[in-house]
Order: structure tokens, then sequence, then C-alpha cells
């Protein structure tokens, strides 16, 4: 076997010039009607959730198509609300 020499200093690492930029952006304050906002998202997911289970037990035609409609305005209205989320810029914040 033979020995290798090193040359160590081809090893050292420059220290770079810049300091490389914070990976989190400055956080704003979360207003009351953003508080808001959120409560009614997490109301609805909820909602939802309850709805998705009584529809799994029931079997009359009737309460179906009751639980669909019903399933379907709360997604309309959990779309409307996570819009707002996204345009007042809550998503980045909480998300």
């Amino acid at each position: 076997m033979s020995v290798q020499a090193y040359n160590y200093e081809a090893l050292t690492i420059e220290k770079p010039t810049k300091r490389p930029k914070p990976l989190t952006k400055k956080k704003k304050e979360i207003s009351g009607e953003d508080i808001i906002i959120l409560a009614t998202l997490e109301k609805l997911k909820k909602d939802l959730d309850a709805i998705y289970s009584s529809l799994d037990s029931v079997t009359d035609p009737v309460l179906i198509d009751s639980y669909i409609f019903e399933m379907n305005a709360i997604n309309m209205r959990y779309k409307f609300y996570l819009r707002q989320c996204k345009d007042k810029g809550i998503v980045g914040k909480i998300f």
C-alpha cells in the first residue's frame, strides 16, 4: 500500500460573502375578521364530516337526497371562505 499525500489547503472552504436571507417572512397580525373566517372554515369542515358519516348510515332515498343537497351547500360555503382566506393571505400565515 502506498501512502497518499493530501493537500489540506485545497480542502478549505471559503465563507460566503453574503449572508443568506432568512427562510421565514415576517408574519402579520391576524385580525378579528380573519379569526372569524378561520373559525367558520373549521365549523364547516366539522359539518361536512358529520354529513359524510350520517350519509353512510341512511338508506331512505329522500334522506340521501337531502344530505347530498346539504353537502353541496356546505361545500359552496367552504369554497367561498377558503377563497376569502387566499385573497387576504391568511392561508400563508396559518397553514
